[in-house]
């Protein structure tokens, strides 16, 4: 019997399981993936657009529904945001794909980030092994 949850692709700060731990989440599965057709934004928390010349790095999880309401309520506490689910086809490092959850924030202000939420974003990419171009595009978000 497959184990219970729900694919999800992270591209913020919770993409390190470390982080995730912080909101009382310990997910079943970590992978490192891409999304094609999104380009991360950081106004100033980390957002995805359409984007059909780009891509984004983040993880693939698997957590619970329960996990998932909890993430991003406290996201919505913490930060006044919302963010909703999107069905998504996201790739493994290796090439396979796998239908995932990403959740989106419809509306966000239009502020600069925080250079050392930057860093601490590119330094989660570094930490899951993702390309290095692709931490030093995050690093590059923070001087827009």
């Amino acid at each position: 019997m497959a184990s219970a949850g729900v694919w999800v692709f992270f591209y913020g700060t919770i993409m390190n399981p470390n982080v995730l731990n912080e909101y009382g989440v310990t997910p079943i599965h970590v992978s490192p993936g891409k999304l094609n057709g999104f380009d991360l934004v950081i106004r100033p928390r980390p957002n995805l657009a359409r984007s059909e010349r780009a891509c984004v790095f983040g993880s693939l999880m698997k957590v619970s529904q329960g996990e998932l309401a909890a993430i991003y309520t406290s996201l919505e506490e913490r930060f006044g945001l919302q963010y909703l689910p999107e069905a998504v086809l996201v790739e493994s490092l290796d090439g396979v794909l796998r239908p995932a959850l990403c959740y989106l924030a419809a509306h966000m202000p239009e502020t600069p980030p925080e250079p050392q939420f930057v860093k601490q974003l590119a330094d989660c990419a570094r930490t899951m092994q993702l390309p290095e171009w692709y931490a030093l595009h995050i690093e590059s978000l923070a001087h827009p």
